[in-house]
């Protein structure tokens, strides 16, 4: 019996993967970070720092991607939502404590 190397596919916290989703015009961005979270990864205590960093561009790129972020991103920075809720609204579905 001989060992076979185990490709899985890469997560999505890949960095080729977090590319593929992400718009180009944050691909400089990125990669700056990426490099930069890489060389401090070379500490162990750097590592964790490096995965954070992945998770966050993950989320970012699958954001940025989205064909409405642009709209909705600007709704929220002007206030001009149509889904507020109110709080007592939100309050009121809670459970008690």
């Amino acid at each position: 019996m001989t060992a076979q190397p185990v490709f899985d596919e890469p997560g999505p916290d890949d960095p080729a993967q977090i590319l593929r989703v992400l718009p180009e015009q944050y691909h400089a961005g990125f990669l700056a970070e990426y490099a930069d979270a890489v060389d401090k990864a070379r500490r162990p205590e750097g590592y964790a720092a490096l995965a954070a960093l992945l998770r966050l561009w993950r989320l970012r790129a699958e954001a940025y991607a989205d064909p409405g972020f642009r709209e909705r991103l600007v709704a929220v920075q002007t206030g001009n939502t149509n889904d507020d809720v109110p709080v007592e609204q939100l309050a009121a579905e809670w459970p008690p404590a």
